[in-house]
This record gives C-alpha cells, sequence and structure tokens, in this order.
C-alpha cells in the first residue's frame, strides 16, 4: 500500500527516458559493483564457517546468493532462516549454532552500516567524524579484555550476548562487510544520481537511508514501499519535487533485485548442474 501511494504519480516515461541514455559502461559498473557486494559476502561466510570444515568460494557465493533471494522473496524477514538451512546443507553443525551465527552477522552488518551512516552525517565536518569513529574503534580495542571479562561473567545480559558473540571469523570479516555495504552504496547512488539528476551527495545519503532501511524487523517482500520511503526520507526533498522522481527509485530498487535474483538463479541452475554431472561420474566409476 505504501508503495501505491508513493509511486501513484510518478513520471515513468522520464525514467525510461533517462535510463536508456545511460552510457552502457556506466551500467556495467553498477551491474559489476552489486555483484563485488556478493563476492565479499561470500569470503566473509567462508571466513565465519573456516573452522568448521573447508568451503568452496563457489560454494560460499552459492549459499549468499541463496541466502539473500530468501530474504528478499519472503517477507516479514522469515527468509533469515534460509541461512540455517543452506548451512546445514554444507555442516553436520547444530541449528543452535547455526542462528548464533546468523544473529552475529546481522549484528556486525548493523554496526558497520550505522558507522558509515555516521561518517555520511552532515551535522558534523568530515574531520570530526572521523575523529570520533577513530577514538571508538581504539577504545573497544584497548578496553578488549575488561569486556570479555564482562562477556563471560554470570550477568543475565551477558549469558544472552554470549550466545551470538563470538570471534569465529576474525577482523577480516568487519573488512568485507564494510567492503560490502560501500559497494552497494556507491553503485546505488550512482544509479539514482543517473535517473533522478540530483547531486552525488544527495544521492548517497538517499542510497544509504535506503540500505538503512532493510535493518526495519518487519519489511514487505523486497523492501518494496519501506525501501522507496527511506530514499526520500534520505534525499530530504519536499513532495512536490519528490513525487516525479519516485519511479526513479523505485526502478533503480528493481534494477538491482533483479540482478540479485538473477545471480541466484544462475547459481541454483550451476549447483544442479555440477552435482547432477559428479553423480554421473561416480556412477560410472563405481560399475
Amino acid at each position: 500500500m505504501l508503495l501505491l501511494v508513493l509511486v501513484r504519480n510518478s513520471n515513468w516515461q522520464l525514467t525510461y527516458a533517462r535510463f536508456f541514455e545511460l552510457p552502457a559502461t556506466l551500467v556495467l559498473v553498477c551491474v559489476s559493483g552489486w555483484l563485488f557486494s556478493f563476492i565479499f559476502r561470500a569470503i566473509r561466510f567462508r571466513l565465519e564457517w573456516q573452522m568448521q570444515g573447508h568451503v568452496s568460494f563457489f560454494q560460499a557465493l552459492h549459499v549468499t546468493f541463496l541466502h539473500n533471494a530468501a530474504v528478499v522473496l519472503v517477507p516479514f524477514r522469515v527468509g533469515e532462516l534460509g541461512y540455517p538451512v543452506l548451512v546445514r546443507n554444507l555442516f553436520d553443525v547444530s541449528w543452535q549454532k547455526c542462528i548464533r551465527s546468523l544473529l552475529w552477522l546481522r549484528l556486525q552488518d548493523a554496526v558497520v552500516l550505522l558507522a558509515i551512516a555516521f561518517l555520511m552525517w552532515p551535522s558534523f565536518s568530515p574531520e570530526i567524524r572521523a575523529l570520533v569513529l577513530f577514538f571508538c574503534v581504539g577504545l573497544v580495542l584497548l578496553t578488549q579484555k575488561h569486556w570479555l571479562r564482562l562477556l563471560r561473567s554470570r550477568l543475565f545480559l551477558a549469558r544472552q550476548l554470549r550466545a551470538f558473540l563470538h570471534q569465529r571469523s576474525g577482523a577480516w570479516s568487519w573488512v568485507c562487510s564494510a567492503a560490502n555495504w560501500i559497494c552497494k552504496i556507491t553503485v546505488v547512488a550512482i544509479m539514482l544520481q543517473s535517473l533522478t539528476g540530483l547531486p552525488i551527495l544527495q544521492s548517497l545519503d538517499g542510497a544509504l537511508t535506503g540500505e538503512l532501511s532493510a535493518m526495519l524487523p518487519i519489511t514487505g517482500p523486497a523492501g518494496l514501499g519501506t525501501y522507496e520511503a527511506a530514499v526520500w526520507a534520505g534525499l530530504g526533498l519536499p513532495w512536490e519535487e519528490m513525487k516525479s522522481l519516485m519511479a526513479s527509485i523505485l526502478f533503480s530498487h528493481l534494477f538491482f533485485l533483479s540482478i540479485s535474483l538473477l545471480g541466484a538463479l544462475i547459481s541454483l541452475l550451476l549447483h544442479s548442474f555440477f552435482s547432477n554431472k559428479n553423480n554421473v561420474i561416480k556412477d560410472n566409476a563405481h560399475v
């Protein structure tokens, strides 16, 4: 309903005209950047489960694409349950360990995304924002022994946090999470700027708030409606100026969703093909 209200007066002709005027190289950059975000997530998945057993890069990429497709297609965040199902297909691990891993990765994403939002917050100068963030990171590192000791205590809150706070993937997992979000925000901002004609910094704000909407506990399928409203909030335009641009925001949203779902479909087909091929080879060897 929110989506229908927002796009009711949209100018689709302007959106289509601007999209078909885009250089092929720019579209290729956006597609490549969006796919690179999945590559970083696949690397993080491998780091997350490296102590459990060997995971090939293509297995990790397959899990990443399918988990993302489940989150996109199933409303109310129920698609998140695809993660433990996919992990248990690779390893003989408990549901509890899979859920703990999922909670940790989502917490990590939230921390990284909020840190990026703070760095882009216009209320302070870039130097002050970078200094505050550097101070916070340094404080966490210097006091690591103390808060680790606190987490090992018998306090109720500490027991709850211990359920999913772990260091299984190390510092590189944080780097991969940051690279994932930077890739996504950048390419979305480029596409928004190209379709709307707004300044790139304003488009970056809209792309950031659009991604922040993924942290909402309840969303519709693929975040349709809430994503567009969040981008509008980030762009900071009055409705009279915004209503003609809402089609461009929805088109950008659908463009990147199509890449994600097409990647999941290709991954599923390739996985099925190679699985059948390996089964045939095993059968022939057995004969």
